[in-house]
């Protein structure tokens, strides 16, 4: 009995084909969008038109790019040709949908190239505005991220000006003080975005390491589970409880330690611009690597490894290797130090402690020296 009917997943992806070509067609691009406003203010001032053609088609357009980018905050239209710089913003989602919204998404969008080409230099710094403000807008956020956008956006704006004001072609003695001014506004909105870029790093890199707590704090009860189904698990012994303090204060001393260097200002460095994610991963592994060290200095004791004397009796011992512990997670250099002497005793530093080595070869005396 044969069948003559389109399989399932051939509908499907032409289905598919079809909503991402009526998206595509349903978008606006920027510089659409300008071409559009220019139609639509070429047809008010000649015309007379309030409500022509061009008007229902600017409306449309507008319509559309508000829907994919967001409403316009700011923007400055040229009237000489078909240019614009604008800022969009568009509301964040929530999260999962529910819970709290996320910041909302400022782009910067440009379309100058047709009112510039006879002031390259204009150009060129109008295409530095649109790089600035991709930094901007992928490291900042909040209020600092608003600040330097607009900031921006008013000297693209400015630009654009002494090119509109001159029709395309504006004087060299417009141009190059123009060109200084936006360079040095430029430059002051650089440096706001370093210094807050930095600060927003930080905070980025401190919720990571939450972030590492609570992924530590998920593998302690795991471990736990697993631990007292296959073995026997008492809280009351002396050696579990100091094995859980020395792996939470290894992570509370790696916590500690970046939050001190934090606050006192240039000893910790960070580069924001390698992106959220992966600053926010990079904090995740700082406590967990304190809570390593921490684990592996409780074992090396543990083994006698590393031989420490304590005069405490079996219940004091834990606050010996709780403190110990947070020293370790909060110098990784002074973790080093004490498992030095593990490293020697595992043979990785014989060659340093008295192995025979081949005595360098002796240097041949020149006629002079002879």
């Amino acid at each position: 009995m044969s069948s003559s009917a389109t399989p399932a997943p051939a509908l499907s992806l032409e289905r598919r084909a079809e909503a991402r070509e009526a998206a595509a067609a349903e978008s606006t691009t920027f510089p659409e969008l300008v071409w559009a406003h220019f139609l639509r203010q070429r047809e008010l001032h000649e015309d007379g038109a309030l409500h022509g053609p061009a008007e229902e088609e600017y409306r449309r357009q507008l319509a559309r790019f508000g829907k994919e980018h967001g409403k316009i905050l700011n923007a400055y239209w040229c009237t000489s040709e078909a240019s614009a710089v604008a800022l969009t913003e568009k509301q964040g989602a929530r999260v999962w949908g529910f819970l709290w919204r996320r910041h909302p998404t400022i782009r910067f969008h440009a379309a100058t190239d047709w009112v510039t080409k006879g002031a390259p230099d204009i150009g060129h710094s109008l295409h530095t505005c649109e790089t600035l403000a991709i930094r901007v807008t992928e490291v900042l956020a909040g209020t600092s991220e608003r600040i330097a956008m607009q900031w921006i956006l008013s000297v693209a704006g400015y630009l654009l000006g002494v090119v509109d004001q001159g029709e395309g072609k504006p004087a060299p003695a417009a141009v190059l003080p123009a060109v200084r001014r936006a360079r040095t506004e430029l430059a002051q909105v650089e440096t706001y975005y370093d210094r807050a870029g930095e600060k927003t790093g930080r905070l980025i890199y401190f919720w990571g390491m939450m972030l590492g707590i609570a992924a530590l704090a998920v593998l302690a009860l795991i471990g736990t589970a697993l631990y007292g189904l296959f073995g026997d698990f008492r809280l009351d012994d002396p050696s579990t409880q100091a094995f859980y303090v020395s792996y939470t204060m290894g992570a509370v001393g790696a916590l500690v330690s970046v939050m001190t260097r934090m606050a006192g200002g240039g000893n910790f460095t960070i580069d924001y611009e390698v992106g959220r994610p992966a600053l926010r991963r990079v904090g995740s592994f700082r406590p967990i690597i304190g809570a390593i060290f921490a684990v592996v200095l409780y074992l090396s004791l543990r083994g006698h490894i590393i031989q420490l004397e304590t005069t405490t009796n079996d219940h004091d011992v834990v606050y010996f290797y709780g403190a110990l512990a947070f020293a370790t997670g909060f110098s990784e250099r002074r973790a080093k130090i004490v498992l030095g002497g593990a490293s020697r005793i595992l043979g990785e530093g014989d060659a340093e402690d008295g192995e025979h080595k081949e005595p360098p070869p002796k240097k041949r005396r020149t006629g002079a020296e002879r």
